[in-house]
Protein backbone atom coordinates (compact mmCIF):
# COMPACT_ATOMS: atom_id res chain seq x y z
CA UNK A 1 0.00 0.00 0.00
CA UNK A 2 1.36 3.42 -0.95
CA UNK A 3 2.00 5.67 2.02
CA UNK A 4 2.67 9.41 2.21
CA UNK A 5 6.19 10.53 3.03
CA UNK A 6 7.00 14.17 3.74
CA UNK A 7 10.62 15.26 3.37
CA UNK A 8 11.49 18.57 5.03
CA UNK A 9 14.93 20.01 4.37
CA UNK A 10 16.36 23.34 3.23
CA UNK A 11 18.97 21.51 1.11
CA UNK A 12 17.59 20.81 -2.40
CA UNK A 13 19.97 17.86 -2.85
CA UNK A 14 18.51 16.06 0.18
CA UNK A 15 14.96 16.65 -1.09
CA UNK A 16 15.95 15.31 -4.51
CA UNK A 17 17.76 12.18 -3.28
CA UNK A 18 15.01 11.14 -0.86
CA UNK A 19 12.27 11.91 -3.38
CA UNK A 20 14.00 9.73 -5.98
CA UNK A 21 14.40 6.93 -3.46
CA UNK A 22 10.68 6.66 -2.65
CA UNK A 23 8.55 8.19 -5.41
CA UNK A 24 8.08 4.94 -7.33
CA UNK A 25 6.46 3.25 -4.32
CA UNK A 26 5.01 6.01 -2.13
CA UNK A 27 3.50 9.46 -2.45
CA UNK A 28 6.34 11.87 -1.70
CA UNK A 29 5.74 15.42 -0.54
CA UNK A 30 8.50 17.96 0.08
CA UNK A 31 8.89 21.17 2.03
CA UNK A 32 11.91 23.51 2.08
CA UNK A 33 11.14 24.89 5.55
CA UNK A 34 9.23 24.35 8.76
CA UNK A 35 6.34 26.67 7.94
CA UNK A 36 5.52 24.83 4.72
CA UNK A 37 6.01 21.49 6.50
CA UNK A 38 3.35 22.32 9.10
CA UNK A 39 0.91 23.33 6.34
CA UNK A 40 1.50 20.05 4.49
CA UNK A 41 1.25 17.97 7.68
CA UNK A 42 -2.14 19.50 8.47
CA UNK A 43 -3.49 19.21 4.90
CA UNK A 44 -1.99 15.89 3.75
CA UNK A 45 -1.55 13.93 7.00
CA UNK A 46 1.63 12.08 5.99
CA UNK A 47 2.46 8.68 7.46
CA UNK A 48 6.18 9.44 7.81
CA UNK A 49 8.17 12.67 8.01
CA UNK A 50 11.89 13.11 7.47
CA UNK A 51 12.60 16.40 9.25
CA UNK A 52 15.83 18.39 9.12
CA UNK A 53 16.79 19.70 12.55
CA UNK A 54 18.51 22.92 11.47
CA UNK A 55 16.60 25.09 9.02
CA UNK A 56 16.14 28.83 8.65
CA UNK A 57 12.96 30.14 10.26
CA UNK A 58 11.17 27.43 12.21
CA UNK A 59 13.67 24.73 13.23
CA UNK A 60 12.97 21.04 12.88
CA UNK A 61 12.85 20.74 16.66
CA UNK A 62 10.11 23.37 16.81
CA UNK A 63 8.20 21.64 14.00
CA UNK A 64 8.47 18.39 15.97
CA UNK A 65 6.94 20.10 19.00
CA UNK A 66 4.15 21.69 16.94
CA UNK A 67 3.18 18.42 15.24
CA UNK A 68 1.57 17.30 18.49
CA UNK A 69 -0.89 20.21 18.26
CA UNK A 70 -1.98 19.36 14.72
CA UNK A 71 -3.95 16.26 15.62
CA UNK A 72 -1.83 14.33 13.11
CA UNK A 73 0.62 11.73 14.34
CA UNK A 74 3.14 10.82 11.67
CA UNK A 75 6.25 8.83 12.43
CA UNK A 76 9.12 11.34 12.46
CA UNK A 77 12.77 10.72 11.66
CA UNK A 78 15.08 13.67 12.23
CA UNK A 79 17.86 14.53 9.77
CA UNK A 80 21.00 16.31 10.92
CA UNK A 81 24.36 17.35 9.59
CA UNK A 82 25.78 17.27 13.13
CA UNK A 83 26.47 14.32 15.36
CA UNK A 84 25.33 16.24 18.43
CA UNK A 85 24.00 13.63 20.84
CA UNK A 86 22.22 16.22 23.03
CA UNK A 87 20.09 17.37 20.11
CA UNK A 88 19.43 13.79 19.05
CA UNK A 89 18.31 12.88 22.57
CA UNK A 90 16.04 15.93 22.73
CA UNK A 91 14.48 14.87 19.41
CA UNK A 92 13.87 11.34 20.68
CA UNK A 93 12.37 12.65 23.92
CA UNK A 94 10.25 15.03 21.85
CA UNK A 95 8.63 12.18 19.96
CA UNK A 96 10.94 11.44 17.05
CA UNK A 97 11.36 7.75 16.21
CA UNK A 98 15.01 8.22 15.34
CA UNK A 99 17.57 10.40 13.64
CA UNK A 100 19.91 10.08 10.69
CA UNK A 101 23.16 11.97 10.18
CA UNK A 102 23.96 13.44 6.77
CA UNK A 103 25.29 12.21 4.50
CA UNK A 104 23.24 9.04 4.95
CA UNK A 105 23.26 5.67 3.28
CA UNK A 106 20.16 5.61 1.06
CA UNK A 107 19.84 1.84 1.42
CA UNK A 108 19.71 2.26 5.21
CA UNK A 109 16.99 4.90 4.80
CA UNK A 110 15.01 2.58 2.50
CA UNK A 111 15.31 -0.15 5.14
CA UNK A 112 14.06 2.19 7.86
CA UNK A 113 11.04 3.13 5.75
CA UNK A 114 10.26 -0.50 4.91
CA UNK A 115 10.43 -1.60 8.56
CA UNK A 116 8.47 1.44 9.73
CA UNK A 117 5.62 0.81 7.32
CA UNK A 118 5.67 -2.93 8.01
CA UNK A 119 5.29 -2.24 11.75
CA UNK A 120 2.59 0.34 11.06
CA UNK A 121 0.65 -2.16 8.94
CA UNK A 122 0.88 -4.81 11.68
CA UNK A 123 -0.40 -2.30 14.24
CA UNK A 124 -3.32 -1.29 12.00
CA UNK A 125 -4.32 -4.92 11.46
CA UNK A 126 -4.06 -5.55 15.19
CA UNK A 127 -6.09 -2.44 16.05
CA UNK A 128 -8.87 -3.53 13.68
CA UNK A 129 -8.99 -6.92 15.39
CA UNK A 130 -10.17 -5.36 18.66
CA UNK A 131 -7.57 -7.37 20.55
CA UNK A 132 -5.45 -6.22 23.49
CA UNK A 133 -3.20 -3.13 23.11
CA UNK A 134 -0.50 -3.37 20.47
CA UNK A 135 2.33 -2.47 22.81
CA UNK A 136 2.29 -3.30 26.47
CA UNK A 137 4.39 -1.14 28.74
CA UNK A 138 6.46 -3.00 31.31
CA UNK A 139 6.02 -1.76 34.85
CA UNK A 140 9.20 -0.83 36.63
Amino acid sequence: MARKILIVDDEPNVLFVLTQAFRSVHTVLTAPDGTKALEIIQAEKPDLVFLDIKMPGISGMEVLERIAGTGVSPIVWMLTGDEDMDTALKALKGGASGYLTKPFDIDKVRGIVAITFEDQEKKEVHDRSGDKPWRVEKKK
